[in-house]
């Protein structure tokens, strides 16, 4: 496996790993008309968008095994003005989740994330479903603490409750 800076070239790969994670671990958020009707779509443009005028503190980076993607993330850095570097999208393949694949996708952007800072104490925050929580025992293992409730306004009109999980520094996810 390995991960590289994506590319307008990965936009589509990226738009159906997405709606496929979505459909897969957000059933209980989102409804299943946009799910399975409107969201494959709204993904595309999404990340066609995202590639075509992406925001000076956007990266996106992919993971690979043998030319296939099975991982993207996408981070904002300094996008929070009270914890940092804003990881916006983590998905991992379902038939690769367990092998690692988040955990390098993270060091990754953690890395990237300290080239534009140079400060291991700059942190990275991301919104989490409360009903996910796989992904919330993840990010724990991972070091992050579960920061604050809050609620995601999804693109189908709907109020997720969340949280805000937070790392305060890259330095547990360098390790």
């Amino acid at each position: 496996m390995k991960t590289r800076v994506a590319t307008a070239q990965d936009a589509q790969s990226i738009a159906e790993l997405h709606i496929a994670s979505w459909q897969q671990n957000y059933t209980n958020a989102l409804s299943a008309n946009y799910l399975n009707n409107i969201a494959p779509a709204e993904r595309k443009a999404l990340w066609t968008q995202r590639f075509a005028q992406p925001q000076a503190n956007q990266q996106v980076f992919v993971a690979e095994n043998n030319g296939e993607l099975i991982g993207f993330a996408c981070v904002y850095h300094n996008h929070n003005p009270k914890w940092g570097a804003y990881l916006d999208n983590l998905h991992v393949a379902s038939q690769c989740q367990g092998l690692g694949v988040g955990k390098q996708l993270l060091q990754t952007v953690a890395s990237w994330c300290l080239t534009q800072n140079n400060s291991a104490n700059a942190g990275l925050c991301l919104l989490v479903n409360r009903n996910n929580t796989n992904a919330q025992a993840f990010y724990l293992h991972l070091g992050a603490r579960n920061a604050e409730q809050s609620v995601w306004h999804a693109p189908d009109g709907s109020d997720v409750p969340t949280f805000w999980f937070v790392w305060d520094s890259m330095e547990p996810l360098l390790k």
